[in-house]
């Protein structure tokens, strides 16, 4: 199948051998030529392969596509063969490949390379030809290289809009510095180029450095280029961003209304060629391990919410970035930079085991030391082993917790993939790493504040015992009976006091059991005021009704006080009696009963006409302090007394209160 210019003719077509001698012949020959070829050619395939011969022939004669159609309508004498729609369409292409492979872009009566209308198409055709392939890094390089050539410009890049992110990344470039591919982003308010994303709307700007949205990156070395254009890649109709086209000129340029327009046709051509290029390389395997590596990225999600132990988040973290890109292995690094503290190795997994602190490389602490410098990952291969090793900062909002190290034996295929997965699943890492820091010195200060709080108890009952004791030694030693009994009934309310310090210290200094302190208080009035030959039973009924501490404290002094009365005055003369504590709780409101069954109050007692300084005291607790009121009553006729106490609630949910039922 011999070759004419760029076409192929098959052998069994006629007209081949007078096609192949055209070259040298004039317009008026050319089109002689095609009316015979088409005369001589049964099939319609051989006419439109001459056709375009004929018209790439015209290109290499120097004539204008106008020239070339006029010589065809003379030489065909107004036949079918010069209105034909196919034939004419295959002229017109034979003329544009030629154009486009040897001659460049053509400028006829325009301010620049574009403001011809065959430029325009030839330039269209190379860009749709430079974007037929699927291979999405490909595509990019080529689409840049055409795009640069056809408009003339010294630097052409296409940024790619990453949802995930809402960012701009840099994938393909010509002019700019190579080493930013992949590694720059921008938010879509930076810069010239974020403002056209953010707008969806070309922004061509003579001088960029003018503009009020220009913005300088060193590292991409833009900062030699005046104007700039830059180009939404938008899908048409679903109103959805794909990347930016930016073209760059060294000296001042300004395009003309063709040019633009012919830019915006461009970019909606690359815009569908790139969202079909990432959907073709979304095959099954692919969109599989996408699959695992959104399901490890959920997995660290959850880790924030719910995992605050620092070694723990520090294992998963390194097992989990081995996971997510299939590497040899995971370094996590941790430390402040420029600060003067050392820079740490927290954890590394590889193999399939978490390994503990091993020798630093100083290659890869200098590394690790850049990135969290400068906050941008990178890539770099190590002279000692040839691995590759990319460095990952872990960023807050306060400072760089830390950075990650994954170890590749050679570089990813899709290594932009791998830096947009990587770069998510540090922010998610950083966030939980700094969140296990906060709740480990949060430990510490709880840690110290128990320690303090501990020692504070424990000087208090100390002071309580203190004073309790030399009260009792007092009572021992004291001249009159008459004050004997005043003195042991105030180091038994002190030692209430302790008793119940006591309880809330060692447990929930919120709050306790009603059940509880009447369990203690019982206990010591029992210690205190037993006597040889007599045996009191103190039966507490079981409840789960909770008080606050503060009426914790003024609960057991009344407990104290009445069960004291019990025993001295209601069981003066037995040797044997029982006492009855129960508790409840109704519409948030405690009740408390005290019965003995000793000799028991008179019927008509009245507690506001009673002389005793003992009930003056428990009648201003009760009323001052619970905001609740005490009665006094006897049992029966045969005796026995019955204290009940009643009041509100303070300072406690609804968890905090038991279902009994009140007493009767």
């Amino acid at each position: 199948m011999p070759e004419l210019g760029h076409l192929t003719i098959d052998n069994n077509e006629p007209g081949r051998d007078q096609l192949a001698a055209v070259h040298g012949r004039s317009r008026q020959a050319l089109a002689d030529l095609l009316s015979q070829a088409s005369a001589a050619t049964p099939s319609e395939s051989g006419t439109l392969l001459a056709a375009a011969t004929y018209g790439e022939m015209a290109a290499v004669e120097n004539q204008s596509i106008e020239e070339a159609f006029q010589a065809l309508i003379e030489s065909s004498g107004g036949t079918s063969l010069s209105s034909d729609p196919k034939v004419l369409g295959a002229v017109v292409r034979g003329f544009m490949d030629y154009t486009v492979k040897l001659r460049g872009l053509v400028r006829r009566g325009g301010t620049g390379p574009l403001s011809s209308h065959v430029a325009r198409l030839a330039a269209l055709h190379r860009i749709n030809q430079a974007a037929t392939n699927l291979d999405l890094e490909t595509m990019l390089k080529t689409v840049v290289e055409v795009v640069k050539q056809t408009t003339g410009t010294d630097s052409c890049s296409i940024f790619l809009y990453e949802p995930t992110s809402a960012t701009l990344v840099l994938r393909a470039t010509i002019g700019l510095n190579p080493e930013a591919v992949g590694r720059v982003r921008l938010a879509l308010t930076s810069g010239i180029t974020g403002l056209a994303a953010l707008t969806n709307r070309l922004l061509a700007v003579p001088d960029a450095r003018s503009h009020p949205a220009y913005l300088d990156y060193p590292m991409v070395g833009d900062h030699r280029y005046t104007s700039q254009v830059s180009v939404p890649l938008a899908l048409s109709g679903q109103n959805r961003l794909v990347g930016v086209l930016n073209i760059l000129s060294i000296a001042r340029r300004e395009f003309d209304p063709d040019e633009l327009a012919f830019l915006e046709t461009a970019a909606g051509e690359i815009a569908i060629s790139i969202d079909n290029a990432r959907l073709y390389s979304e095959t099954d395997a692919q969109l599989r391990t996408r699959l695992a590596q959104l399901g490890t990225l959920q997995q660290m999600s959850r880790m924030v919410a719910s995992t605050l132990d620092s070694s723990e988040v520090l294992r998963l973290i390194s097992r989990h970035t081995v996971d997510l890109v299939r590497a040899e292995a995971a370094e996590i690094y941790g430390g402040r930079v420029p600060a003067a503290e050392r820079l740490d190795l927290l954890a590394r997994y590889s193999g399939g085991e978490d390994e503990g602190s091993s020798e630093l490389e100083p290659s890869v602490i200098a590394l690790v030391e850049e990135v969290m410098r400068s906050g941008v990952a990178t890539w770099r291969q190590l002279e000692a082993t040839g691995r590759y090793v990319y460095a990952v900062p872990m960023l807050t909002a306060r400072r760089a917790a830390g950075a990650i190290c994954v170890y590749l034996s050679e570089p990813p295929a899709e290594a932009y993939e791998v830096r947009g997965l990587l770069n998510a699943f540090s922010d998610s890492a950083a966030i939980a790493l700094e969140n296990a820091e906060l709740y480990d010195e949060a430990l510490r200060g709880y840690a110290r504040a128990s320690t303090l709080l501990q020692e504070m108890h424990h000087r208090v009952r100390n002071n309580l015992q203190t004073v309790a004791a030399l009260l009792s030694m007092q009572a021992r030693h004291a001249a009159h009976e008459a004050w004997t009994a005043p003195l042991q009934e105030a180091v038994a309310r002190i030692r209430s006091i302790a008793i119940i310090h006591d309880l809330l210290s060692s447990g929930d200094f919120r709050d306790t059991t009603v059940e509880a302190i009447a369990r203690h208080v019982a206990e010591e009035v029992n210690t205190t005021m037993a006597r040889p030959g007599r045996s009191i039973d103190f039966r507490i009924e079981p409840a789960t009704v909770r008080i606050p501490s503060r009426q914790a404290t003024v609960l057991a002094l009344l407990i104290n006080e009445f069960l004291t009365n019990a025993v001295t005055h209601g069981m003066r003369d037995r040797h044997r009696g029982e006492v009855v504590i129960r508790a409840g709780t109704e519409d948030r409101r405690v009740t408390v009963v005290v019965e003995d069954d000793g000799a028991g109050v008179a019927q008509d007692f009245d507690i506001g006409a009673s002389s005793g300084l003992g009930l003056q005291i428990a009648a201003t607790l009760v009323s001052a302090d619970l905001h609740g009121s005490l009665s006094i009553s006897r049992c029966s006729a045969a005796g026995g007394t019955a204290v009940r106490i009643c009041f509100p609630l303070v300072e406690a949910g609804p968890d905090d209160i038991g279902g009994d039922t009140p007493p009767s």
